[in-house]
């Protein structure tokens, strides 16, 4: 396995309108390599969406380090970031944010409209392909309101994968589903990411869906702590 992701005593503070300082994440490490399956659990308000914006790339430490594959992501340029998390990330999201008016095999070309290459000209090709993996091979044709909420879940999944990405980043994919569906969604995205030695980083409050990863950490006191089991 090759390594991705390192943080090391990474902190996020923002500044308050009161111009004080709310201390977010006071000291993560975190190392994810291919292959990777990650649970992080943890109460609203913890930190999990700030977090994941920073395994993202979408915003950077107040201080300690974020290494991608071995260099320092405090020396890229903001185009060099965008490029890294549109070619080698995948989110899934609680809400699925699908686009409306656009059936679910436009929804998942939408990401290859910047690729380069035959990916792009192929886009529609490869789009129906990762439907059918996902099990809407049937569906390719239908509107985001016409899918069911496990459906529109496996088209998010779908999108999210199209592209190969190294890293996929699930935050809460099952909070919108019933325990049934989410535990079927929470399979199907296990099982991808391992045929395709993609690393899967689930931030969930859900001890069930966090209970499924390989390595489960909580996340308290804005500091990641290991779980051998999740308690109930």
């Amino acid at each position: 396995m090759s390594e991705l992701l390192r943080l090391t005593d990474v902190t996020r503070t923002v500044k308050l309108p009161d111009d004080t300082d709310l201390h977010i994440l006071t000291g993560v490490d975190l190392t994810v390599s291919t292959g990777d399956h990650i649970g992080i659990i943890g109460r609203s308000g913890t930190g999990k969406s700030t977090l994941l914006n920073l395994l993202g790339l979408l915003d950077r430490p107040t201080t300690g380090t974020l290494a991608w594959a071995g260099h320092d992501t405090r020396t890229l340029r903001a185009r060099a970031a965008a490029h890294i998390r549109g070619r080698d990330v995948g989110f899934v999201f609680q809400q699925f944010n699908l686009l409306p008016g656009r059936t679910a095999l436009e929804n998942v070309a939408a990401p290859l409209m910047y690729a380069p290459g035959s990916a792009f000209w192929k886009r529609r090709e490869i789009a129906a392909t990762m439907l059918e993996r996902v099990g809407l091979g049937a569906r390719l044709d239908s509107m985001p309101e016409s899918l069911s909420g496990g459906e529109q879940q496996r088209v998010a999944i779908a999108r999210a994968i199209v592209r190969g990405p190294k890293i996929v980043l699930a935050d809460e994919p099952t909070g919108a589903l019933d325990l049934e569906t989410g535990a079927e969604v929470m399979s199907l995205l296990d099982g991808i990411t391992h045929e395709t030695g993609a690393a899967l980083i689930t931030i969930t409050h859900d001890v069930a869906v966090a209970a499924m990863a390989r390595q489960r950490f909580r996340l308290e006191g804005g500091r990641l702590h290991s779980l051998v089991d999740v308690p109930a």
